[in-house]
């Protein structure tokens, strides 16, 4: 039985490409993140920052006085391709314990995209549902 190697002609590396090895730059995701749209019921801020070669994110939703923060969920992180140096894009769940939410980013033209996917896990017959969120960084990068 031949042992499946890629399920795209994109996962392939190019034969005259040596593999990148290691991990991805973080720098192009780092830094605090604050929504475009200032009255959003989704999330108001991001923070994401590097610790000893990953990437872990601290969400914050809206509320009156100042944002409610969710805590902080180590991230996946995604380079454009297989011959990618820069991460890109990431993902990362926050588990509330009747909701589980999966945040799914991609950066790019100085622009966060952040879709959320909302997974109730509790026995109240809500609907899972789909947000979607966009970001602009501002500032520094948050030290590691």
């Amino acid at each position: 039985m031949k042992v499946l190697e890629y399920v795209r002609a994109e996962d392939q590396l190019p034969e005259h490409v040596p593999p990148p090895g290691g991990s991805l730059n973080l720098e192009p995701l780092v830094g605090t993140w604050f929504a475009t749209d200032e009255q959003t019921a989704g999330l108001v801020r991001l923070e994401l920052r590097p610790h000893a070669g990953r990437l872990f994110v601290r969400a914050f939703g809206p509320n009156e006085l100042e944002p409610y923060e969710w805590g902080e969920a180590e991230a996946t992180t995604y380079g454009a391709d297989v011959t990618a140096v820069d991460a890109v894009a990431f993902n990362a769940t926050f588990d509330f314990g009747f909701l589980v939410t999966i945040l799914a980013g991609r950066v790019g033209e100085g622009i966060l995209v952040l879709d959320m996917f909302n997974a109730f896990v509790d026995s109240s017959g809500r609907p899972n549902y789909l947000s979607r969120e966009f970001f602009h960084r501002r500032g520094t990068a948050i030290a590691d």
